[in-house]
Parts: C-alpha cells; sequence; structure tokens
C-alpha cells in the first residue's frame, strides 16, 4: 500500500468521526458509568460528581477539537495547508487542550489522577504551539513568495 498525504487525510478524517460517535456515546453514559465506579470503590459522590462535572465541561473543548480537526483536514485534502485558516485551527487546538488542562487541574484537587490528565493535555498544548508557529512563519514565508515576481 502506497502512503499518500491525502490517504492519510482521509484515514484521520474517518478516525476523527469516530472519536465524534464515541464521545456522543460516552458523554450519554458517563453518569452510570462513574456512579458505578465510584460507588464500587466506595469514594463517595463527591468524587463522582467532581469527575462528572469536569469531564462534562472538557467535553465542550473536545467537541472543539473534534470539528477543528474536521476543518483542518478538509484544508489538507483540498490542499489549502498554509492558509491563515489552518494557523487559526492548530491554534484553537491548542486552546481546547488548554482548557482541558486547566478544568483538570482544579479538579485534581479533589481527584488527584486527573492531574496526569492535566499533564498530558498540557504537553499536547506545547507540541501544538510549536506546530501552529512553524505553520504561521511557512504561511508567512508563502504569501511573501506569491507577491514576489
Amino acid at each position: 500500500m502506497n502512503y499518500t498525504p491525502l490517504k492519510s487525510a482521509k484515514l484521520t478524517l474517518v478516525i476523527d468521526y469516530i472519536f465524534c460517535g464515541l464521545l456522543g456515546v460516552i458523554m450519554i453514559f458517563a453518569y452510570p458509568v462513574f456512579d458505578w465506579f465510584f460507588g464500587f470503590r466506595g469514594n463517595g459522590d463527591l468524587l463522582c460528581m467532581t469527575v462528572l462535572v469536569a469531564f462534562y465541561i472538557c467535553c465542550v473543548p473536545a467537541w472543539t477539537a473534534l470539528i477543528s480537526i474536521i476543518k483542518l483536514m478538509k484544508n489538507i485534502m483540498a490542499e489549502e495547508v498554509f492558509t491563515e485558516n489552518t494557523v487559526f485551527l492548530i491554534r484553537l487546538l491548542s486552546w481546547c487542550c488548554a482548557a482541558v488542562s486547566f478544568v483538570c487541574f482544579v479538579a485534581g484537587f479533589i481527584y488527584m489522577p486527573l492531574w496526569f490528565v492535566t499533564l498530558g493535555a498540557a504537553f499536547m498544548m506545547l507540541i501544538l504551539r510549536v506546530l501552529k508557529s512553524v505553520i504561521a512563519k511557512a504561511t508567512e514565508i508563502k504569501n511573501e513568495n506569491e507577491l514576489t515576481i
């Protein structure tokens, strides 16, 4: 099988749609699963509600990120990579990671394992910020080259 950027973008788009479906299902069944898990562990309602509220708050940036990835993949398939829109979408993805990191950091004071999610989301934000800077610079160079005769 030959690798092509178009095939990769299509595969990423399919995976993104699958994640959209999974997130929707998880949102529906989050309460009974969390209630069962924390009730089974005997940790009580405070932990369950903390994690549940943090989860539902994090769903907003998660949906935003998934939709941004869909738009980004469609831009790539249309060969519109080095554009201001791409830079905006990557910046938006990094802010989604920052939002999840912040929510999990705060909730981590009640349920400490969420601090691992905080670190992961913060690290992903850092990677995306670097990528955004690279794409922004490449976009700037592309725009300058288009103006050169």
